[in-house]
């Protein structure tokens, strides 16, 4: 993961997981339910504009959320892991895909 994406994570108050045999990075996410069969939360990469000439999102843009399908919680209170879909534009400008990253949907609180 390259800094650039490390500091992105720290503006959003993130953290992330690297799992050195799986060569995969995880993300915990705070999630909230939208409806009874999904769950939102705000991406840490994606924006609502970016410039047309380029991939690098206007200074006015927010971020946008993304939806997944509710299985339920598990154990701890979590809905589980899940696999991004990120827009072009944002895996571009981030990098995103030259690492292999997952979200953790954190349904409880964000203690880690």
């Amino acid at each position: 993961m390259n800094n650039n994406c490390k500091e992105q994570l720290f503006k959003k108050n993130l953290i992330y997981y690297y799992d050195m045999s799986n060569n995969k990075y995880t993300i915990p996410v705070p999630t909230r339910k939208w409806t009874n069969n999904q769950l939102v939360f705000t991406c840490p990469w994606c924006f609502s504009k970016y410039k047309k000439d380029s991939s690098i999102p206007y200074k006015n843009s927010h971020h946008i959320s993304h939806y997944h399908g509710n299985a339920g919680k598990d154990i701890d209170g979590n809905y589980g892991n899940r696999q991004p879909h990120c827009q072009t534009q944002a895996k571009e400008y981030w990098g995103l895909d030259e690492i292999n990253y997952q979200y953790k949907l954190i349904g409880n609180n964000m203690i880690y």
